[in-house]
């Protein structure tokens, strides 16, 4: 479960995919390619609320040391155009606090290796899928995922998003 200060942006996309599936169900007829649309449509939505989590995380963490240090993050991460891949995530953590960027890769690390033993998968290789699928979507019309895939697929990248989150709220 995700912390209180990101919940309502993770509920907002099971909202929604509970939402998908009950007025446009996978069995019905002829909706195949309207779900691979609403697919591509939720994987940009789920990019976008990464990136909300990600400057929801650093402006909070800003705001522990000043109202004018919180201005600053949030004028400076006004913006961050899906820049929220692994690398930028550290990036980010080192630009705030070497020590942060340390606890990220820590954390990340225990729980990317526990992932890797329950699901097979990397998470983030699964938040690089993400990103990929996003911008195939919203600059090509690519559909590449269906809704459940994109969901399985949220659950792991989230790891990545979630241990950012983590690194930030034990310093400080």
């Amino acid at each position: 479960m995700p912390p209180e200060d990101l919940r309502e942006h993770f509920s907002r996309v099971d909202k929604l995919v509970q939402e998908m599936n009950q007025f446009v169900p996978a069995d019905a007829r002829g909706v195949n390619e309207f779900r691979a649309d609403l697919a591509g449509m939720l994987v940009v939505t789920i990019a976008a609320m990464y990136e909300t989590c990600v400057k929801t995380t650093m402006i909070l963490y800003a705001g522990r040391f000043g109202r004018e240090f919180e201005g600053f993050t949030e004028r400076n991460y006004n913006k961050l155009s899906s820049k929220i891949s692994h690398r930028d995530l550290r990036r980010y953590a080192s630009t705030f606090d070497p020590n942060v960027c340390e606890r990220f890769d820590a954390i990340l690390d225990r729980r990317r290796k526990t992932a890797v033993r329950l699901s097979g998968k990397n998470p983030i290789r699964q938040l690089d899928q993400m990103l990929d699928w996003r911008h195939d979507f919203a600059h090509a019309g690519l559909r590449q995922t269906t809704i459940s895939e994109a969901m399985s697929t949220h659950r792991l990248a989230s790891i990545v998003i979630l241990s950012f989150h983590k690194s930030f709220s034990d310093i400080g």
